[in-house]
Formats: structure tokens, sequence, C-alpha cells
């Protein structure tokens, strides 16, 4: 495991730790879930286990020009159409297909690993499950649909990567981590003080205050408050104007 991913272990030793003094023990602890900021990216180096460039939060605005010469050729509008069709989303540097895009551009660690085939690309929940269930030694790469659905490259529809928008952007979809459901057990911790212990549950951050305010039925809303203000509405089945997979069970 990597520097980082023994971070990881060590926060949830330090977890574990304090949940002693509250009169728990390890043994009570029978699953863990994953919440997570959304559409921050990160690349790794599959072998070592080191990212091979910073994390590109999500907030990040270095593909401003493109979305800006998207949006102002009447001739791509067509393509921005599809793409907001297919995903639920507009073009915009909020989402993460264009940060991977930059990555593979413009970062030659990137660019080396892809050609050898060592590259793997995931949000935050992905690079956490990796590391947790083994990183280098045969970590799982795996995101839930949720953190799928904020990147750009999942089709609203079939919930899978899709071939238009993955070949649009020039994302090759082996770097990509499997879509799963937000409640399944996608591994188990292979280190830590909770060895063995299950990962159950996988859910973005913004879609997960919607499942703990119990926003389960369409017409129901929440609005959390922090960096920014984010308002999420549940329409069912219906597509709206940016769509995102609110859960999947």
């Amino acid at each position: 495991m990597s520097k980082r991913g023994m971070g990881r272990a060590g926060s949830l030793d330090k977890t574990v730790e304090n949940m002693k003094k509250l009169g728990f023990t390890p043994s009570d602890i029978k699953a863990i879930g994953i919440t997570n900021q959304r559409e921050t990216i990160i690349a790794w180096d599959k072998y070592s286990g080191q990212p091979l460039y910073n994390a590109i939060v999500w907030l990040d605005t270095r593909t401003a020009k493109e979305v800006d010469d998207i949006s102002s050729k009447s001739n791509l509008k067509v393509i921005a159409d599809r793409v907001r069709y297919l995903c639920g989303l507009p073009i915009s540097t909020y989402f993460s297909a264009l940060k991977i895009k930059w990555l593979l551009n413009n970062v030659p660690a990137v660019k080396t690993a892809v050609e050898e085939d060592r590259c793997l690309v995931g949000t935050v929940d992905s690079w956490l499950i990796w590391n947790l269930t083994g990183g280098k030694s045969g970590g799982l790469h795996m995101t839930d649909v949720t953190n799928a659905s904020r990147m750009m490259l999942m089709n609203i529809d079939t919930l899978k990567w899709d071939p238009y928008l993955c070949n649009y952007f020039k994302i090759p979809m082996n770097l990509l981590p499997e879509i799963r459901s937000s409640s399944e057990i996608y591994g188990y911790l292979t280190r830590t003080v909770l060895q063995g212990v299950a990962i159950s549950g996988c859910l973005g951050d913004q879609q997960a205050a919607l499942v703990g305010q119990m926003c389960f039925r369409p017409g129901q809303a929440k609005c959390t408050y922090g960096t920014g203000c984010f308002l999420l509405f549940n329409t069912g089945q219906q597509v709206g104007s940016l769509s995102a997979q609110s859960i999947k069970i």
C-alpha cells in the first residue's frame, strides 16, 4: 500500500481507537461505508500504488477555455446536446471528464502510464476502495452509480460507461472503475484493525445527504451548505435539466 494509502488505514485505526474510548470494540463494527467529495479526480499507478499527479478537485477551472470554445461554436452545439442527452449533464469544468482529458493531455507521467497500461483513474471513492481492499496487491477498482453519474461519462439510462462519451472525451474505458450499486459488498479491508470487515456502502456526498434526509419520494429535496449551496431534488424516473443518479440499491 502506498504511503497515502497507509494514511487512509491510519485514519481508520485512529477512528477505532476513539470508538474504544466510547465502549465499543472492533468486533462491533460489521461493515463500513464511504461517502466522498464528488467529481474530484485522481490518477495513479496500479503497480506502485502512487498517484501520478495531484488530485484535481471539483471546483478546478483549468478546462474553462475548452468549455468556452465548445459553448461558442454553433457547429459543436449538436455534440454538446448529445452529451447532455446521454449523461444528463451539461459540458462544464465541474464534472470529471474534462479533468481526466486534461491529465491525459498535459501530464507526462499519466501519458506514459496509460501507454504502459499502468494507469487507473477514478474519483476519491475509487481511490479509497482500491487502497483499502489491497492497493497494488489486488485492490479492487470500483465506484458506485452516484459518483459515476457525475463524471460526464456514464449513460444515465444504462448506468454504464458510454462508448460515445468516452470516445468524444478521448478517455480509454479500461482506465475507469467498474460501476456498482450504492449498497452491496464491494470488498473487504485487507489491513488495519478492521481487516476482514466489508465495505458495503458507497455514495457521493450530496446524494448521501439526500438519502440521509430520507428524500426517497419524487418531489422531495434537500439543501446543504458548505463550500457551496447544493440543492438536490428527487425527480423519480424523470430526467431534469441537470440530472444525476441519486442512489441504486
